[in-house]
């Protein structure tokens, strides 16, 4: 076998109609030691003839038959690849050439460091500029070093994902420990809305940030994302409260006045959608049945 890459890109593939960009913008990459590592769980064959069609070395693919699923996918790939620095890149996503050059770089020179990330923009099915949101705000206005836990304590306040999909990050392998099989795993919280939040925050609880001012992906918004069904509206409103209890478990928001505030955000969007009337009767019994988790102080006022 060959000298292991520094840096493994892995694509968690099932959707085929964005991936022959994602995997173009991989193969575009500005830095020579480098794999490509594809997990194709989509029903149809065009993954799999896109990555013949390549005719890239570092390419290695991977026919999953049943598909493995989202965290199973994501997990697979991270368990085959060898590469010193880890990088996922969603199938519907697109990398700037000197993503992983740009983030590798401080990475190299800040051993505190545990991840690098960059401002993302958005764009739509066409590839065409979007606006973003409050979530696409730079963390600063200027490259620099974050300490993990005075971030992550800031996110989990603001309630709002500031680092980004899994596309952003570039991350050190070796502080991501897999836990029950799965790598959004936390302690006893299995991660699917927020995973990637849940993700990050693990590796904050071991070191820093790095940003990067200047957008170095593309995040893709379509119809028919994991996150805009309606299989995951609960668990996106229910695990902003569980980020709260495990990220205070792991060593965020020790300060008295930074827990009560994150815990208020994330009870905010709880009562938001247990009291408005329009949403299903299934989605408000599912929070309901939640409710007696959230301390009585938090939900004081919502005319409950």
């Amino acid at each position: 076998m060959s000298a292991a890459p520094l840096v493994s890109l892995l694509i968690p593939a099932y959707r085929p109609r964005f991936f022959g960009e994602a995997l173009s913008s991989a193969r575009a990459q500005r830095h020579a030691s480098l794999e490509i590592v594809v997990g194709d769980d989509s029903p149809g064959e065009e993954v799999a003839q896109a990555v013949r069609a390549a005719g890239d070395p570092r390419i290695r693919y991977e026919r999953h038959e049943p598909a493995l699923g989202f965290a199973g996918n994501f997990t697979r790939l991270f368990e085959v690849s060898r590469g010193t620095f880890v990088k996922f890149l969603n199938d519907d996503d697109v990398l700037h050439p000197d993503c992983v050059p740009r983030l590798l770089a401080p990475l190299l020179s800040r051993p505190e460091a545990v991840l690098a990330t960059s401002r993302r923009a958005v764009i739509g099915p066409d590839g065409g500029a979007l606006a973003g949101d409050t979530a696409t705000l730079p963390l600063m206005p200027a490259d620099g070093f974050m300490a993990g836990r005075a971030l992550g304590t800031f996110l989990l306040r603001l309630g709002v994902n500031r680092i980004g999909e899994p596309s952003t990050v570039l991350f050190r392998r070796e502080a991501v420990r897999v836990e029950g099989g799965s790598i959004f795993r936390w302690g006893a919280n299995e991660y699917e809305c927020l995973a990637d939040l849940s993700l990050w925050l693990r590796l904050l609880a071991r070191g820093g940030a790095w940003w990067v001012a200047e957008p170095l992906s593309a995040y893709r918004w379509h119809e028919g994302q994991q996150q805009r069904t309606p299989g995951t509206a609960v668990k996106c409103i229910l695990e902003r409260w569980l980020l709260v209890e495990d990220g205070a478990r792991a060593g965020f928001l020790d300060a008295a006045a930074d827990h009560d505030e994150a815990a208020r955000v994330a009870a905010g969007v709880f009562l938001r959608f247990r009291d408005d009337e329009t949403q299903s009767p299934e989605l408000r019994a599912a929070l309901r049945a939640f409710e007696p988790r959230i301390p009585a102080r938090y939900l004081a006022g919502s005319g409950a």
